[in-house]
């Protein structure tokens, strides 16, 4: 990107994004673990 960059700076409009790895991610937070029967609910 820096290099992209410095060639055609008018292209750029932003800063390029931080592609820095996240150390842990945790899907749905907070969800209830007693939902671990399988089945689904249904509307009426």
């Amino acid at each position: 990107y820096q290099l992209a960059k410095a060639k055609h700076p008018e292209r750029w409009a932003k800063e390029t994004r931080d592609w820095t790895p996240v150390s842990a991610v945790t899907l749905n937070p907070g969800k209830p673990e007693d939902n671990q029967q399988g089945g689904q609910k249904r509307a009426a």
